[in-house]
């Protein structure tokens, strides 16, 4: 029996797509000029807000609620670097939805039909908040999984254990309740993936890619003898 593949969402199968420049250019069209810089850094700062609270998002209206108030957290730290600025939360959240845009990671889809094909099971198992599942079907990734959990979902947020033990229990479900199924975690943050995943149980492989812009501020530096991948080519491998 092939392994179960739970993967992690942003960072391993989505990026944003251009996300600082769709800003800046979102905000000058309405006639607010920022650099580059500014842009970058208070965006990086709402960007921690938003990953940190995305469990408090189980719906449409409490997902309005968050993005109303990371558009404040935006709209602070812009007037943080010594600009004049005094939009309403409300028009700064329009720049900002508009702003968010995802994109699959070149290779992911590639690899994920591989694995389809060698008849591996998959799930997604993230912090994210209620609207995933729409995301990886816009961009068609959704045929590919079994299921779709979020932090949102679950009331748990990586790397808290009980996440990681609904994702097993959800993997075991899908091939009728075998008690010792090999699953695997693909992620691409140390402690909430990596480390996370270990403590539940499950099997971590830890994505180290060469070039990504990381809103948390990891490093890839850790003094483990985790498995490590440089991209998701590298998982049919192990199939």
């Amino acid at each position: 029996m092939p392994p179960f593949l739970l993967f992690d969402g942003y960072g391993t199968l989505l990026e944003l797509d251009d996300f600082y420049a769709r800003l800046q250019s979102g905000f000058a069209r309405r006639g607010a000029r920022f650099s580059s810089e500014a842009i970058r850094r208070a965006a990086r700062v709402e960007m921690k807000h938003y990953i940190a609270n995305a469990m408090r998002a189980r719906d449409e209206p409490s997902r309005e609620i968050l993005r109303l108030e990371c558009a404040g957290v935006l709209a602070d730290e812009l007037r943080a670097e010594q600009y004049s600025f005094d939009w309403k939360d409300e028009a700064v959240r329009e720049v900002l939805v508009e702003a968010l845009v995802f994109r699959a990671f070149p290779e992911v889809e590639a690899a994920l039909r591989e694995l389809t094909a060698r008849g591996v099971e998959m799930g997604v198992l993230s912090n994210w908040d209620f609207g995933l599942s729409h995301e990886l079907e816009k961009l068609g990734l959704a045929q590919y999984f079994r299921f779709v959990l979020t932090s949102a979902q679950c009331g748990a947020q990586k790397p808290e254990r009980a996440i990681f033990e609904l994702g097993l229990q959800n993997a075991r479900q899908e091939y009728c309740s075998v008690g010792d199924l090999a699953c695997f975690y693909i992620g691409d943050h140390y402690e909430n993936d990596v480390l996370g995943a270990r403590a539940a149980g499950l099997l971590p492989l830890w994505l180290v890619r060469d070039e990504r812009d990381v809103a948390a501020g990891e490093t890839h530096e850790a003094n483990d003898e985790v498995a490590r991948l440089s991209s998701l080519q590298d998982l049919p491998r192990l199939a």
